[in-house]
């Protein structure tokens, strides 16, 4: 037998004994475009992924462990996962546009991002053009991204972050205009960005000048700005209220730690966005990242993706986030849905943003 004939076959051993699955693989059927990933990520001998995220996203490192093993069992391999606790995610989206640049491989096999980081990357060529609907029915052709360089994943559901010891059930804000009673007067905060403004003042009933005299009145009223993320000042009373903020999500995971918080969206002010997942051109293991983002998509996927970050796609089966939505949907509460496209078609919002942080920066002093 030939030499290269020898190095091939063991090359082939090598990768099935990283590969052939202790246990029988949760797809007993799986679809053609399945068999195709699995097949070229075999002949390239992919048996890692490389992940790069917040390591407060998806749970950090003990979720992608969990991703792991949920990887595995599901199309029988013995994948390993390298997580490395990234930057935000905006910081992560521009290393990665550099690596791709200088054709270096990427830091990471998956980017993840929101339609804000998304909406920048589709003008670029960072990021591979794949349908991503070919994976499964469970990928609607409204998830994936312009030019299919990624696909929503997880449902972001902005409102009022609230503490449940100062704020009785009777005084929860219902409208956004309510936390302008002078009652709540420097006992709210709101964000240094001034988040989520210009998109409520996309809304038909609202509109750009008068969203601008609101935040007026409520730069009058705030007592501090935070950062989205601050939810232990919400909880620890230095602030009763945070108006809006980064999402229900965040405090779903304190109430399950017993904290008195809690999350409303306002009636005239529902708007939700998305997080996305999408591979980098220059990926080590392409295939592999593909099939993880199906994985994600799957019912269990999804299960693992509550389970760590606390949200999950509102509109896949058996949503766990969606019962946010039910009562808002009961009261025919329309929810303004800021994706990709969205963004794109309104790149007024980032001058927006800009004008409405200075307002509420102006009257606290820079």
């Amino acid at each position: 037998m030939p030499p290269s004939r020898i190095v091939l076959i063991a090359a082939t051993l090598v990768w099935f004994a990283s590969a052939v699955p202790v246990k029988a693989a949760m797809i007993a059927d799986p679809s053609p475009e399945i068999k195709r990933l699995m097949a070229a990520a075999k002949e390239k001998g992919e048996r890692e992924l490389d992940l790069v995220w917040s390591g407060t996203s998806l749970g950090g490192s003990e979720g992608a462990r969990k991703f792991e093993t949920l990887f595995n069992r599901m199309y029988g391999l013995n994948a390993k996962f390298n997580f490395t606790p990234g930057p935000s995610m905006t910081d992560t989206a521009g290393r990665v546009t550099q690596e791709v640049a200088a054709g270096r491989t990427a830091s990471t096999d998956i980017l993840m991002g929101t339609e804000s980081h998304y909406g920048d990357l589709v003008k670029r060529t960072v990021l591979e053009e794949y349908d991503y609907s070919r994976l499964s029915p469970r990928i609607q052709k409204k998830f994936v991204a312009p030019k299919n360089i990624g696909t929503e994943f997880y449902t972001i559901i902005s409102g009022i972050t609230y503490n449940t010891n100062f704020v009785p059930a009777n005084e929860v804000p219902k409208k956004l205009e309510d936390v302008l009673n002078p009652k709540w007067k420097g006992k709210i905060a709101s964000t240094t960005n001034a988040a989520i403004f210009d998109r409520v003042a996309m809304r038909p009933d609202w509109g750009v000048e008068r969203m601008k005299a609101f935040i007026t009145r409520l730069a009058a009223q705030v007592g501090g700005l935070i950062r989205a993320s601050e939810n232990e000042r919400v909880i620890s009373g230095e602030f009763i209220m945070l108006v809006m903020d980064g999402g229900g999500h965040q405090v779903r995971k304190q109430q399950l730690k017993g904290a008195p918080v809690g999350h409303v969206i306002p009636e005239d002010a529902g708007n939700i966005s998305f997080g996305y997942m999408g591979v980098p051109r220059t990926s080590a293991h392409p295939n592999l990242a593909k099939l993880f983002i199906n994985m994600v998509m799957s019912e269990e996927g999804q299960k693992v993706v509550f389970e760590t970050h606390f949200a999950d796609h509102h509109e896949l089966p058996a949503s766990q986030s969606a019962a946010a939505l039910a009562e808002l949907t009961a009261k025919k509460a329309k929810m303004l849905r800021v994706d990709i496209d969205f963004v794109m078609k309104h790149p007024e919002m980032g001058k927006l943003s800009d004008e409405f942080r200075n307002i509420l920066r102006g009257q606290q002093g820079g």
